[in-house]
């Protein structure tokens, strides 16, 4: 019991935290006559940018030209960001449209983001205790492994409960900051968002761990199950999955990655009705995942008070 009113008064007092605002992105001008570049740096997918806008520091990212086929996750990042507001600690997220000349935007015709800088340090490049931390859920949805990792910190039971909800398959330590200052995280980089249904590959997973006789969970381990359940229900009565579909396509029309525009591909078109169809499906089967959890947590309640 007392494990159960613990977590129900952090998810309370994270749930007054939640705000929803509609369309709500980087409130940074990008139309301002005052942007000076600092530098640009050549990734493999992309070049990142700083610039100074209104004697502010911000990120400017854009893909590279031999990278066209990635221009929707310009779409996704924005989306992502947009609902990681208030949620999880997260970059903030704007949009510069194509055919949008802008300092550190190499190519006028395609689109580009602005990013807030993150605080803290790319794990990976860190001595931490989370330097070896795996929490990407890849094609293969929630681990067994992760629920330790995740009852480490409370912002981790966000972090991994936001990506399992919106089907973030990619969170590694390149795209997640710590702050050992402050003793907190930051996620960044979110646009390999909607390939995969995590929440059906999770159902699997959980139905396994329930099914096993020999897995053993810690009393934290349980309290981040039950957290990750009631942070799952909470995005499933926030999030209308038709409401969702709705902001991915103000989004592709904020980018100009419309049907007829110069810049679009027609595999574009397929990527957007895949991206809907997960959408879609996953919300069905994160409902299944709270079922699941919730029967795993209650599983081990039972042996826990018979003395099991």
């Amino acid at each position: 019991m007392k494990i159960y009113n613990h977590c129900v008064r952090i998810f309370v007092l994270c749930s007054l935290m939640i705000v929803h605002c509609v369309y709500s992105e980087l409130d940074v001008d990008i139309n301002s006559n005052d942007v000076t570049l600092l530098s640009t740096h050549e990734m493999r997918f992309c070049y990142i940018s700083f610039v100074m806008i209104d004697g502010k520091k911000y990120i400017v990212k854009q893909k590279k030209s031999d990278c066209q086929r990635k221009l929707m996750g310009v779409v996704r990042d924005a989306i992502m960001a947009h609902f990681a507001e208030n949620f999880i600690n997260a970059h903030r997220v704007a949009i510069i449209p194509a055919g949008k000349a802008f300092i550190g935007k190499p190519r006028t015709d395609w689109p580009a983001t602005i990013h807030t800088i993150a605080p803290g340090k790319m794990i990976k490049e860190q001595k931490s205790r989370y330097t070896s931390m795996k929490i990407k859920q890849a094609d293969t949805g929630f681990r067994r492994d992760m629920l330790s990792w995740m009852s480490e910190h409370e912002m981790l039971m966000l972090i991994v409960a936001y990506d399992t909800f919106f089907c973030n398959h990619d969170r590694h330590r390149g795209n997640l900051f710590y702050d050992g200052m402050n003793d907190s995280f930051c996620a960044i980089d979110m646009d390999s968002s909607f390939k995969y249904n995590l929440c059906a590959l999770s159902c699997k997973n959980f139905k396994i761990m329930l099914k096993s006789r020999k897995d053993f969970f810690k009393p934290k381990e349980i309290r981040a199950l039950i957290k990750f359940k009631e942070l799952l229900q909470f995005l499933i009565n926030r999030h209308n999955p038709a409401d969702t579909v709705r902001m991915y396509d103000y989004f592709i029309k904020k980018a100009g990655l419309v049907e007829g525009a110069a810049c679009f591909l027609p595999k574009f078109a397929l990527e957007i009705k895949d991206n809907k169809k997960v959408i879609m499906n996953s919300y069905q089967d994160v409902k299944r995942l709270v079922k699941i959890v919730d029967a795993l947590i209650r599983k081990y309640q039972k042996n826990f008070y018979n003395g099991k």
